[in-house]
């Protein structure tokens, strides 16, 4: 009974491929516009040296744990490059990405914020 009521068009690759399509169109039509994840910036704190130009951007953040709701922190690193050496440990950074320069360096320097002063606590 099941198998007659079901037909070829609807399983189809063509029916489920043209689906997205049309959102976007939708999508366009509304003025809705989608940003690009590899547009972002993030800002942290310098914690480790590589290279000669390579460092770690320690970035934490605060989310609410998912059983009891307490806000914890949160923390991941990345690495990025710094052309002119302009950054020490310490010191407060914002990146933004790029394309990559290797497997682990998606981000390149945009602005120190904060210089640390003398030797600052990591």
């Amino acid at each position: 009974m099941f198998a007659s009521t079901t037909t070829s068009t609807q399983f189809s690759t063509a029916a489920i491929g043209s689906a997205p399509a049309r959102a976007t169109r939708r999508c366009r039509a509304a003025g809705v516009v989608r940003v690009s994840a590899a547009a972002q910036t993030l800002e942290g704190k310098v914690v480790a040296v590589s290279g000669s130009k390579s460092k770690t951007l320690l970035v934490e953040r605060k989310v609410p744990h998912p059983k009891y709701i307490k806000r914890v922190n949160a923390s991941k690193k990345f690495m990025f490059h710094d052309e002119d050496d302009s950054c020490k440990i310490g010191d407060k950074v914002e990146v933004v990405a790029c394309k990559p320069m290797s497997k682990a360096k998606k981000f390149t320097l945009a602005r120190v914020v904060e210089a640390c002063v003398n030797d600052c606590a990591v």
